[in-house]
């Protein structure tokens, strides 16, 4: 029997506090596999977030297959519907300057961080990538993980991707002293990263290829929580949480 196509939609977050027009930015909160935007990473994250004057839009991914390669092209056009419906809605499109765009953050855990290279080449907008696929997920035959050419991995030739020869060129302008060197097509401010030590997924030496804002949370799983330890794993939510609202004021 052939599997259900993978369904992606995006709604508002019934709890937002700020209205439509006053907001400080938007952001896109996009599940996990298992993990919905009403688990405690992104649920938190979202309220820090709305706290704080940004407007939230949930991503539901359903019938998600094993096979990465068949759902990430389908989360990534559900991804460009919503930066071109924030971008008429402001009265800005897809050509605007960044001084008129209006500001907009991602947030996706594991399944949907693979939109990644998507949105840095084609938006350069700012992304959280809680607990990444930076290391492939056995049950997944293309064995997809987000491409990290700096430390030219297997998969660095992916249409999305800088080459190696690109990565490589612009960590030599970053020794020169180039502070503001990017790699061709990965635009935008470097992603913010958070994940577990002891998640089979997370990869040390890739993740700090890819960004230098790495937050680590020792014996953590790929849900950032240490199982059997619940005091541990609450204060890692806050520290996620803590980071997450930075990285946004940031921007």
């Amino acid at each position: 029997m052939a599997q259900t196509p993978v369904e992606v939609s995006i709604t508002s977050w019934r709890k937002n506090t700020v209205k439509p027009g006053h907001e400080h930015g938007r952001v896109l909160l996009m599940p996990g596999t298992g993990y919905n935007c009403d688990r405690p990473l992104l649920y938190w994250a979202a309220q820090a977030l709305a706290e704080n004057g940004w407007r939230i839009d949930r991503m539901n991914v359903r019938n998600a297959s094993d096979d990465l390669s068949t759902v990430i092209p389908v989360l990534n056009d559900a991804i460009d519907d919503w930066v071109a419906s924030v971008r008429n809605a402001s009265g800005t499109d897809g050509s605007a300057s960044p001084a008129r765009a209006p500001r907009l953050l991602l947030i996706g855990k594991s399944l949907t961080t693979m939109t990644y290279p998507h949105v840095a080449s084609h938006y350069g907008l700012p992304f959280v990538l809680l607990t990444p696929v930076l290391h492939h997920a056995d049950f997944d035959p293309s064995a997809r993980v987000i491409p990290v050419p700096a430390v030219g991995d297997d998969i660095v030739g992916e249409p999305e991707a800088p080459s190696v020869e690109e990565a490589a060129q612009a960590i030599r302008s970053e020794h020169a002293g180039d502070s503001h060197a990017r790699v061709s097509r990965y635009n935008g401010p470097a992603p913010l990263i958070c994940a577990g030590t002891a998640d089979p997924f997370y990869d040390r030496t890739r993740a700090n290829a890819l960004t230098p804002h790495v937050h680590e949370y020792p014996d953590a799983n790929h849900s950032i929580e240490v199982p059997g330890h619940w005091r541990r794993s609450l204060d890692y939510l806050k520290e996620v949480t803590a980071s997450v609202a930075q990285y946004a004021a940031t921007l």
